[in-house]
Order: structure tokens, then C-alpha cells, then sequence
């Protein structure tokens, strides 16, 4: 948020009502219902942008529509206002302002949208900037040519703050598919080498889990369920408890190592699994899940668990599973019956050695790109900083 007395301006400091009309007489609500049968091409606003269309415009021209209500009045980086052209319909939770000739109507925008109002909204529950104090506002106004100097350069620099944002935003989408294409590649290159080898030849035992109802949950030992399954790694974020007896602790354990497959699930989940890891105490699993304990002298864990959950594997056991209403299952059988191509022992560790920190490294770029495209917003308001503070 800016807050104009932390910093100085060499700029004429203005109140609202000095630069602007308020055209909020004019504003006209219209109810979801209403406007169902008023279905048009014209934007219908509300506090914070456009929330449907109608048949007809009350306003034609360059506006800035300002939270009334339901603004983002205690958002660091979400703006309380926004600039609108040509034909337009205005519900009564935006203030609608009309610039007068001696303020730009983007500078306008620009010196409302990311103020700090908190001082003047006002309600219990929902908070309201009124008209009164909206035209209390007070902003820095030059004069009209350095207006315009200024937001030139305000747009040059926040088109490239947009376009940071973009390729940000498509690093981190394009990081997500990267331990997939590599499962998928993985498969490829096996396949080409190596004969397919049923599931059912790779394990000791392969168990479905335990289900007790609602009221032995919450205390006792940790409960693995499906939502441990992130995508193919072992997530630790939920980790429930349950009641169990010595016997179904001892029958339904589960073990670092042991690789755990979701049995029930939508559609595109079923047939998930990982590998468990990282856990300090006993533990069970759920009945959603299938257990598999490896013969670890035939096969890794991690490669196998890779493999498993390649596109070419799931497609695989997907087909023959049962789908209901919202719901897929597969069966032992169907788990244990469906092939991969699997390299020889020695391989399989050249393999964990070499792609061991694919996911971490996946992940680990996901986050950054997210904290670096959250980042922007903080560019955003400094460039406005410096445009205040006539640096810019």
C-alpha cells in the first residue's frame, strides 16, 4: 500500500473532490436474476471489475470505478480501482469518477489504486469508503504535460512487469510437467531395451488397507490415506490418526520403503502411488490404498515407483478398471497383472543415482517462480513509488 507521508513528492498534493466528478447518481443495480434475462455484450461492473454482461450501457466514456464496498482495502497488492472505457453499466458497490480537465485519467487510476484508505473505510462488518471520504483522497497532480510524461512511462514499465509475470507464470506451469515427461520418457527408453515384466513378479506381498469407523479416528497411530499421494510423492502435509489394535497395527504396518497405490479414486487419480518415506513412527494405511512391499533384489523402489507412474502405466491400468459415478477402482489383479519394461538392478541404481533429485529440483523451481510471480506485485507498487516521487 502507498501511503503518500512516507515518502516526498515534488508534487502538488490534491483532494479528489478538487479533480473529479462523481457520477454515482447515475449508477444503476441490477440483481443476477435480472440480468439473466438482460443477456448483452456490454460489461456490467462491480467493486472490483466486471461480474457479468447486459443489454444495455448507462456510461460511454473513459472512468475510474473505485471500491465502495467489498474492496481490496487491506490487500498489500490488490488495487481498489481500475480504469474502464466506452460502454459501460455500474452496480452501486464501485464509486464511478469522471476526471475533470486538469487530471489524465490513467494518472487517476494510478494515484487511487494502490492508496492505503484504511483510515477512511468505515463498517463493522462490511467495509465501506463513502463518497465523502473517497473524495478526500489526496493525490499528487502535476501538471498535464508531465502527467502524461509520467504515465507513458508507468505503461512501458508495467507492460514489462507483465510480461516478467507471464514467463514466470509459465516456468512454473511448464516445471510441474517435468517429473511426468521424464516418467514418460523413462518408459520409452526402457521399453526400447527391455522386455515388460508383470508388477505381480517385482513384489513380496501386495495388501489393501484398513478401514474402522469415523469415531477411531483422530488418535492412536499415523493413517496413511490417498491425499499422502501428491501427484507421485509421498506427502506428509496430512497425516491422520487411528485407533488401532496390536493385531491391526501388526497387520496393516506400513513402512518407509513399502510403496502405497490409490485403489479408489477419481479418474485421473486411481492407479497413483509412491513411495513412502520420511516416517518416525508406526503407522497404518487406509483402506483406499493398495501395499506393495518390493523384492529389493530385483527392484528399487524409486524406479519402480517411477515407472508405475509413467502415462504409459496408468493408461494401462486404467483400462481395466472399474469406473462408477465419480469413482474408479482397480483390484489387486488389475494392479498386479499390468507390465513395465524394468532394467537390470544395476541399471535401476545408475537410473536412482543419476534422477534422484528430478523431483526435488522440479519442485523446488515451482516454488521460486511462484514466489518471484507473487513478487511482481511488490514491482508494481515501487514503480509508483518512483513515479510519485517524481524519479520516474
Amino acid at each position: 500500500m502507498i501511503r503518500f507521508s512516507d515518502f516526498t513528492t515534488p508534487f502538488d498534493m490534491v483532494e479528489l473532490g478538487e479533480c473529479v466528478e462523481v457520477l454515482d447518481r447515475l449508477r444503476k443495480p441490477v440483481n443476477s436474476d435480472a440480468r439473466r434475462g438482460r443477456e448483452g455484450s456490454i460489461p456490467y461492473y462491480g467493486a472490483n471489475g466486471p461480474v457479468g454482461f447486459i443489454d444495455e450501457w448507462i456510461f460511454n466514456e473513459d472512468l475510474v470505478l473505485v471500491a465502495e464496498d467489498g474492496g481490496f482495502f487491506y490487500d498489500l497488492f490488490k488495487p481498489i480501482s481500475y480504469r474502464v472505457s466506452g460502454k459501460a453499466w455500474v452496480n452501486n458497490h464501485a464509486h464511478v469518477l469522471r476526471a475533470l480537465p486538469c487530471v489524465d485519467v490513467d494518472w487517476l487510476n494510478y494515484a487511487i489504486a494502490h492508496q492505503d484508505v484504511t483510515s477512511l473505510v468505515k463498517g463493522a462488518t462490511l467495509k465501506k469508503l463513502n463518497q465523502k471520504d473517497l473524495k478526500m483522497i489526496r493525490i499528487p497532480l502535476p501538471d498535464m504535460v508531465e502527467q502524461r510524461r509520467i504515465v507513458a512511462r508507468i505503461k512501458e514499465c508495467m507492460e514489462r512487469v507483465d510480461e516478467i509475470g507471464y514467463l514466470t507464470s509459465q516456468v512454473q506451469q511448464e516445471s510441474g510437467y517435468l517429473p511426468q515427461a521424464f516418467r514418460f520418457d523413462l518408459w520409452k527408453e526402457c521399453l526400447d531395451r527391455y522386455p515388460l515384466v508383470e508388477l505381480g513378479t517385482l513384489v513380496t506381498s501386495a495388501k489393501n488397507g484398513l478401514y474402522k469407523p469415523r469415531e477411531h479416528h483422530g488418535s492412536g497411530s499415523i493413517l496413511l490415506r490417498m491425499f499422502n499421494i501428491n501427484g507421485a510423492h509421498f506427502d506428509t502435509t496430512r497425516l491422520e490418526r487411528l485407533n488401532v489394535t496390536e493385531k491391526e497395527a501388526s497387520d496393516y504396518a506400513i513402512s518407509n520403503g513399502d510403496i502405497i497405490v490409490s485403489r479408489v479414486n477419481s479418474r485421473e487419480l486411481v492407479g497413483k502411488s509412491t513411495v513412502v518415506e520420511g516416517l518416525t513412527e508406526s503407522a497404518v494405511f487406509e483402506a483406499m490404498l493398495i501395499r506393495l512391499r518390493v523384492d529389493v533384489a530385483k527392484a528399487r523402489q524409486d524406479v519402480l515407483a517411477w515407472l508405475m507412474n509413467a502415462p504409459q502405466f496408468l493408461h494401462d491400468l486404467r483400462m481395466r478398471a472399474k469406473h462408477a459415478i465419480g469413482q474408479s477402482s482397480i483390484n489387486q489383479q488389475d494392479l498386479l497383472g499390468s507390465c513395465l519394461p524394468l532394467p537390470p538392478l544395476d541399471e535401476q541404481c545408475q537410473l536412482a543415482e543419476k534422477y534422484a533429485d528430478l523431483g526435488e529440483l522440479a519442485a523446488n523451481l515451482r516454488n521460486e517462480c511462484g514466489t518471484r510471480w507473487k513478487a511482481t506485485d511488490g514491482l508494481r507498487e515501487a514503480i509508483l513509488r518512483k513515479a510519485f516521487a517524481g524519479e520516474l
